[in-house]
Formats: C-alpha cells, structure tokens, sequence
C-alpha cells in the first residue's frame, strides 16, 4: 500500500495538529508510524507521545518525538510481572496507567476533561467488544478487555482521582465513541458491529530508506526460481524466546529438501548456538531483520506465533498462515485465522516437531488455505491502508468542528 499524499484531493482541507500516544511495544508502534508518516504527508503537524526505546521509530515517520516519563514506570511493571489470576492481569495491565498518561500529556482522558476537541482510537489487536456475538475471546487480555468487572476496579478510582464519572461494564472502555479506527477488516472480526469503527486494513509505514536486504536473498529468489517453497518463521515483537517457536519449527523443517525457510529474528547467536553454525548449507536463512514487503509475497506459508500485525499483513499478502502461540491476544487472533479458513492453529506456544510438520504440510497441500488467504487479502487490501485512517481521522474531525467537506 502507498502512504503518498494525493495533493488533488489534500491541498485544499485545512491543516491539523495531531497528538498521537503507543503502547511501548514494537508490534503497536509500527502501525502507528505508517499513520503518523502518511498525517506528515499530508500536512498535518505530529506530535507522538512514545516511550524513549522508539524514538528512531517516531523520528522516521517525520513527527515530532515525545517521551514518556510516568508511562514508562506502568510499562516497566508491565514488562517484569506475571500475574497468575485476572484480576493480577488487570491491575499489572491497568493499574496507574491511566494516571501516567495524563500525567504524562493528559492525553488519555484529555476529551472527557475538555482539554481537546477530539480522540480517535487505533486498534492493533483483536476487537474486543462486550457483545462478541459467539465469539467470545479465550485469552487472558481479550477477556479482561471485553468483560469490564475486572478491568473497572482498576480503572475507576483513577477517574475519579481526576474528577470523572465512573464507568460501567456496559461502556466500551478502550474505544473512542467519536472513531475507532482498526487496522484489519470487517471478516475477519466477525462483522462485530461497532458504528464509530472503520477498517482500514494492515498498516505499513514506506520508509524512505529501508534497511538493506540480507546478503542471502539472492538464494531466496534463486529458491522461488526452481520451484521450493518458502516457509517465513516470525515470532513477532513481544513474545521473543526462541526456543518457544523458531527453533522448534527450524528442527520440524530444516530437513525438507522442497522448503527454504527464512527466519527474521534478532536472536540469530541463540538459534545458532542451539542448532549448530552452518544452518546457511541446509535450507534455513536467518538475519536479524527481513522487510516483510518484499519476504512475504514469496512465501507460501508464514509460521508465526500469532501477532495481529503479522497476521493480517501475511493475509494481506495472500500467504496462509500456521499459529502457534497463545500470549497476550495471540489466541484470539488465531481463532479468526481459522474462522475465514485461512491457516491452522497449533493450539500451543511450544509446538513438538511433529505437529509443526503437520500444521504447515496441512496448509502447502490443502487448497482451501490458499484460496481463503487470497479472499481475505482482496478484502485487506480493499480497505485503504494509511491513507483512508487519514481520511477518515480528517472527516470526522471536520464533522465534530461543523465544517464543511467541500
């Protein structure tokens, strides 16, 4: 998708200023910054509250960077506990974190405050509503964000501490009611009906100087060229041990003459120390970064420990999809995988070697995964991407103020 401004139709609208706030995690940045480059693009001036890991991510997007300074103290709870029960989970998830973030640029709750005229909210997991019309999540996360009685006790006496009015467990707590803005599509989140939300499908920022292609890639094209298979194995941004996912799908795979399977992670010393240096003369290639553009309309199936974003940009790609994870919204995002029919889930964050073997023959042999994975990215890429979230952030900002479209 493109992120270039379409100067016909923007030169004419009036210029904003946006104040844009991420989750610390890389997952949730990234989507962000295809939004914040095309708003930049646009004309728009940008300011992006982020935590000081992502500045250089920030900085990339052409807005202007912020760090957190109370936000970073709730992620660094976030990041060192690991609660047993919901109610740990919802308060190391929520607990002073609305606080934080008003003390950092009373932004959270700057609307119900009357500090800004507008908030528009980005969804970059599962949506999760109280109602899921059959669908209700299994996961930790998605349950505690779309049934509140956990979430509210935590959350309340926040508010009040500001001067708001409770909220109940039949409000929808993590969305704006102006405009959520979700980076997926409507089948694959069950036509849930929500009326302020919009699918814009995938977001992906275009950097003006994208990291290099690993030295390697000519034997992935030389691959595609005589007919193997490329297997891609992620194990997203946030659930990184290797020995969970990458190493067991590289010891299910690696003996397949047919595949060659391509392995963007960071943890390349580990994966080497653990099966051995000269992986390169059997079928497996490794580099700590492998733009997802250019790798993803290659493959034939992607194995992934579920992350939304690598999800939907897979399907995006018309590439069918192998699960294997269940942290934080992973389970959730591989039911909707199977409920379009577009890949398998392994059920587990630790597949055995003969299940991983199962899941992706099951998926390179069965044409059904290919053909739905074909489906839905018709219907991703029919969304829009960044530039229609920037479209409709422009519309309904113009709709709150009265102003005129023309």
């Amino acid at each position: 998708m493109s992120a270039q401004p379409d100067t016909k139709s923007t030169r004419d609208k009036p210029k904003r200023k946006f104040l844009l706030h991420t989750f610390y995690a890389t997952g949730h940045v990234l989507p962000m910054q295809a939004v914040a480059q095309a708003l930049v693009q646009r004309g728009h001036e940008v300011v992006w509250l982020a935590s000081p890991d992502q500045q250089a991510q920030v900085e990339a997007s052409g807005a202007r960077f912020v760090a957190t300074e109370e936000v970073v103290k709730a992620d660094t709870v976030l990041k060192t506990t690991e609660p047993t029960t919901l109610e740990g989970c919802a308060e190391v998830l929520f607990g002073g974190r609305l606080a934080a973030q008003v003390a950092d640029l009373r932004a959270a709750a700057l609307y119900d405050l009357g500090e800004v005229p507008f908030f528009a909210t980005l969804g970059v997991v599962p949506l999760y509503l109280p109602d899921a019309g059959g669908h209700a999540p299994t996961s930790a996360l998605g349950t505690l964000l779309s049934q509140h009685r956990w979430t509210l006790p935590v959350i309340n006496p926040q508010r009040e501490a500001l001067g708001l009015k409770p909220l109940s467990e039949s409000d929808v707590v993590q969305y704006s009611a102006q405009l959520h803005i979700q980076a997926s599509c409507p089948s694959l989140e069950y036509h849930q009906p929500m009326p302020q939300t919009h699918y814009v499908g995938p977001l992906v920022s275009q950097l003006t100087q994208a990291p290099d292609l690993p030295e390697w890639w000519d034997d992935v094209l030389a691959a595609v060229s005589s007919g193997r298979r490329i297997i891609g194995i992620t194990q997203g941004t946030f659930a990184m041990d290797p020995t969970s996912l990458l190493i067991p799908a590289i010891e299910a795979l690696q003996d397949d003459p047919s595949l060659l399977l391509v392995v963007p992670s960071p943890h390349e010393t580990a994966i080497r120390a653990k099966l051995g240096t000269n992986l390169q003369d059997a079928n497996v290639r490794i580099a700590p970064w492998v733009p997802y553009g250019q790798l993803l309309p290659l493959c034939s199936a992607l194995v992934t420990n579920g992350g939304y974003g690598s999800v939907t940009q897979a399907l995006a790609a018309g590439v069918p999809l192998v699960c294997a994870g269940t942290s934080e919204d992973k389970k959730d995002t591989a039911a909707r995988v199977r409920h379009v029919g577009a890949g398998v889930d392994l059920g587990t964050d630790r597949p055995g070697l003969e299940s991983m073997r199962v899941g992706v023959r099951a998926v390179l042999e069965d044409a059904t995964y290919k053909q739905n994975a074909v489906r839905m990215q018709e219907e991703l890429r029919a969304q829009g991407g960044a530039r229609r979230a920037c479209e409709v952030l422009e519309e309904a900002i113009a709709r709150s103020r009265g102003e005129s479209d023309g």
